[in-house]
């Protein structure tokens, strides 16, 4: 069985991010949050298009989308909710910045996150965690160097009996 990723939220057709951006800044203005609103607007969104809204809302309203979420949510929501709003290799950085802090490892969730990756998304995982913290010594130098020689099944767009070395 070939193991095939697909997104589980493709987005909107007719996709329009400075709506939703008025549609979320409504939801968070006066007294009171319309939670529900975000819900609808933010769990039907891919990530590229929640990362429009994210930039249509600075763009119109010269805020930060996450700094006005967090402001009127709170609790598990509000984490749910911001880490909707992250891009994919941010939250991985994140997450793996979590399992491996203080003593131990969660080793589940290091392997969840790194043996489904591929190279491309294991490098930018160490690219944004260079951004957030600038030093990939220790345990993030290894998985840099796990990415370099993990190997996943060869993609659709590459010819079947094609080699490196022919």
């Amino acid at each position: 069985m070939v193991y095939q990723r697909e997104p589980t939220v493709v987005g909107v057709p007719n996709f329009n991010a400075t709506e939703d951006a008025a549609a979320l800044r409504a939801a968070m203005k006066g007294f009171g949050t319309d939670e529900q609103a975000i819900i609808d607007i933010l769990t039907t969104r891919s990530n590229a298009q929640r990362q429009a809204i994210a930039k249509a809302f600075t763009h119109e309203y010269g805020r930060d989308i996450i700094e006005d979420l967090k402001s009127e949510l709170g609790g598990h929501f509000e984490d749910v909710i911001v880490a909707l709003m992250m891009p994919p290799e941010e939250y991985l950085c994140k997450e793996l910045h979590k399992c491996m802090e203080g003593m131990g490892t969660d080793e589940d969730t290091l392997v969840e996150i790194l043996c489904t990756r591929t190279k491309p998304e294991i490098a930018a995982i160490v690219q944004a965690y260079e951004r957030s913290d600038g030093d990939i010594s220790g345990p993030l130098e290894k998985i840099s160097i796990f990415g370099a020689f993990q190997e996943h099944p060869p993609d659709d767009s590459e010819p079947e009996g094609s080699s490196e070395s022919e």
